[in-house]
């Protein structure tokens, strides 16, 4: 993170400057954005592989955990798709300010954006449920969906599944009280999409 620190701090200054003042970031969160928001999008990171991979940032809104990861990772191309024209000038506003060639908004829902990937990231989009009802037909053969749970997400290793499910693994740990697990969400082996349905509980 130090040596993306600039960055990073570039993107919180316009998140205070001009997300929060209008609405796409909680008030309440001015001061501290930077462990809330930024910090905590980075602890997606371990999550990722070494390579260098497409990655979608589902229901990107102020462009987390989709900006701070593009910083961290600028060998990686990342699609910021997000549905509401405010919220997506701003992110273009963002790549601008920031100069980040490795990063594009597309402003549609995901699921008809028309955009794929190997890896779907979301944080704040929805329950686990309905976040793989919505990634898992952008992602490419082997992708996985990246899944910001909420703190209420179940302590035992995987939440109740059923017949056909995503395959679902820990992949990154809270580091504060009010932080959920991340969680990486994976088709089965041997399942076509037709197939699947999504059975992921508590979020």
């Amino acid at each position: 993170m130090e040596s993306h620190r600039a960055e990073l701090q570039g993107f919180e200054a316009l998140l205070r400057a001009k997300a929060v003042p209008q609405g796409m970031v909680a008030k309440a969160d001015l001061e501290t954005l930077w462990d809330r928001h930024v910090v905590d999008s980075l602890r997606a990171l371990p999550c990722l592989p070494d390579t260098p991979a497409t990655i979608l940032d589902v229901g990107s809104g102020a462009g987390l955990p989709g900006i701070p990861l593009a910083i961290a990772r600028p060998d990686c191309r990342f699609t910021l798709i997000e549905s509401r024209s405010r919220r997506a000038a701003f992110l273009e506003l963002v790549v601008d300010e920031l100069r980040l060639p490795n990063v594009r908004v597309v402003l549609a829902r995901a699921e008809t954006s028309g955009c794929t990937g190997k890896i779907a990231v979301t944080r704040a989009l929805a329950t686990a449920d309905k976040a793989w009802q919505i990634c898992r037909s952008l992602l490419e053969p082997e992708g996985f969906v990246v899944y910001f749970a909420g703190r209420g997400w179940p302590v035992r290793p995987a939440p109740a599944l059923s017949k056909i499910e995503p395959r679902v693994e820990i992949c990154g740990k809270p580091l504060f009280p009010w932080q959920g697990p991340i969680v990486k969400m994976t088709r089965p082996r041997g399942t076509t999409p037709a197939q699947l349905r999504s059975t992921v509980h508590g979020s």
